[in-house]
């Protein structure tokens, strides 16, 4: 597992091939398709987040797309669409933006590549950090995350 604490910032992209804790604050796409994102209650992520399974404790703007199962708990604040086939929404998290759980939506077939219901994390680590603190993936494909169209950033409700 990689965590980014408290007290560090990442200015960037992420591409990890294990579960990730975000502690910290990150500004840039997380991709961590075949695993677990977790952001905890400190952290503030300003971009989008991929992944199999999230778990969202802190502050997010941006996108969360998720393969298998979005969480959202009580304390999180999220500015943004969540795309997942199972999401939770815990009372006392806050939530604007959009919502979709159909599990053959484009933007999951586009991200993820396969059908929902063939999806299973891997528990392969493979992240690299180099000399500037900037993470990388060392997995066998490469793999660029889609890009969201800015109005899907809008604003429909709130929990």
């Amino acid at each position: 597992m990689s965590v980014i604490g408290s007290h560090t910032r990442v200015h960037g992209d992420i591409d990890a091939d294990e579960d990730l804790t975000v502690a910290g604050y990150v500004q840039g796409t997380i991709t961590c398709k075949q695993n677990t994102v977790t952001l905890g209650s400190g952290s503030c992520v300003n971009g989008d987040v991929y992944a199999h399974t999230l778990h969202v404790s802190g502050e997010v703007e941006g996108n969360l797309v998720a393969s298998h199962r979005a969480t959202v708990h009580k304390g999180a604040s999220v500015r943004g669409m969540i795309v997942a086939p199972c999401l939770m929404l815990e009372d006392g998290s806050t939530f604007q933006g959009s919502i979709d759980m159909d599990p053959e939506h484009e933007l999951l077939k586009r991200a993820f590549g396969e059908p929902a219901a063939s999806r299973q994390p891997r528990s392969t680590p493979s992240l690299k950090i180099d000399e500037g603190g900037a993470a990388a993936s060392v997995a066998d494909e490469p793999y660029s995350a889609p890009e969201l169209a800015d109005d899907a950033r809008q604003a429909e409700s709130s929990t």
